[in-house]
């Protein structure tokens, strides 16, 4: 990494300039954990970033709006434990959540 410090986890930005630049290392063979190969398409699909939650998710255009909340200790343990047991991700039970509730509310 030609002595560079790198960009705090998450600053995308940073880490796509930086990998532009040439200033990242290679850490070798990208492998699915079946132990096969990742395509030059599948890496293009992961580093091509998340895409829009605009109109009808995923086809909307720009950044999507972001909130942040804060949560109780007894309320994140039950969401953490909802997204283990349903394979799905906090971002996406608790935008389902706040779709429901608005939708139940505006009627």
């Amino acid at each position: 990494m030609n002595g560079t410090i790198p960009p705090p986890q998450g600053d995308y930005e940073a880490l796509e300039t930086m990998a532009a630049a040439g200033e990242l290392r290679r850490v070798g063979p990208v492998r699915h954990r079946d132990g096969s190969r990742v395509s030059e398409a599948d890496l293009d699909a992961v580093f091509t970033g998340r895409p829009s939650l605009g109109h009808d998710r995923a086809m909307g255009s720009g950044r999507s709006p972001r909130r942040q909340v804060r949560l109780s200790a007894a309320t994140d343990a039950a969401l953490e434990r909802y997204v283990a047991a349903h394979g799905t991700t906090a971002s996406a039970v608790i935008r389902d959540a706040i779709e429901t509730y608005l939708a139940a509310a505006s009627t």
